[in-house]
């Protein structure tokens, strides 16, 4: 015997599958408008990266910068602009970058991809002297999640 189905039976079944539809195109346009914002984000670090003054200071760090200890770092600090402000533009940069890979406001992958060896040698660089300045100034947060960002950057190295 064959069983005819009511309009409302009808309705029932129709207003579920577009229900689910609409839930499916929602999703998929939620992860597009994530995707679109990560993308956003990272073009605004990598921008940021290359402004004259901050690209000067990664020349600095990368080519001048020596750090032996606090005191005759200090020395040095009221001798030079260079030495004062350099080491903090590039901290904080990178600062910037494991804040945002942490909170997962980007992808760690694009950061990766294109910061990389960038973040291992100035984090190798700037190590002794965060390190120091931590204990100088009894800040134990000082450039935590730049730290934080090395470490995960060479465990991913290492699997890669």
């Amino acid at each position: 015997m064959i069983k005819l189905v009511t309009l409302t039976e009808w309705a029932a079944v129709s207003s579920a599958v577009a229900g689910v539809s609409a839930t499916i195109f929602i999703l998929l346009q939620l992860r597009h408008m994530e995707k679109h914002k990560n993308l956003e984000i990272s073009m605004k670090l990598f921008e940021w990266a290359e402004n004259d003054r901050l690209h000067r200071a990664f020349r600095w760090i990368e080519e001048e910068f020596q750090f032996e200890d606090y005191e005759k770092y200090k020395a040095q600090e009221d001798t030079s602009y260079d030495v004062r402000d350099y080491p903090f533009e590039v901290t904080a940069f990178f600062e910037q970058v494991g804040f945002m890979v942490e909170k997962k406001f980007v992808d760690f992958d694009v950061i990766i991809d294109r910061l990389g060896p960038y973040i291992v040698s100035n984090w190798k660089k700037l190590a002794p002297w965060i390190l120091s300045s931590r204990k100088e100034k009894g800040d134990e947060t000082f450039g935590q999640h730049f730290e934080k960002l090395y470490g995960e950057t060479i465990e991913h190295m290492k699997r890669h």
